[in-house]
């Protein structure tokens, strides 16, 4: 039996769960709910609840400890790369990362 994202959501703690504002233009601004998969000490990785769900880098900037820079990732492999350094396969690239339940959710409930 799966669970609806409602009640998901109702549970999962806030620090995972975030809102991804995107500036089409002047005017108008999208937003959508997304839920944090990854982490490392430097990125974090996060996937929105539309229908066509999609991967959002946060990425302290090295130079400005209090920048971020948000992207959309467009090719998948940096998606695993960030996977695997958040302990996918254990350490990588001297990272210590966290992998969050919310992957296995949103794996098991496409």
């Amino acid at each position: 039996m799966s669970i609806d994202l409602a009640t998901f959501l109702r549970h999962t703690p806030e620090a995972e769960k975030t809102t991804i504002y995107v500036q089409l233009d002047e005017e108008e601004t999208e937003a959508y709910d997304a839920l944090l998969i990854a982490q490392t000490p430097r990125q974090k990785l996060f996937i929105t609840l539309e229908a066509r769900r999609r991967y959002v880098t946060h990425t302290l900037v090295d130079d400005d400890p209090g920048e971020v820079e948000l992207d959309f990732v467009q090719d998948y492999a940096e998606v695993e790369a960030l996977l695997e350094d958040a302990g996918l396969y254990g350490a990588y690239d001297e990272e210590l990362g966290i992998l969050y339940h919310n992957l296995l959710y949103l794996l098991m409930n496409p």
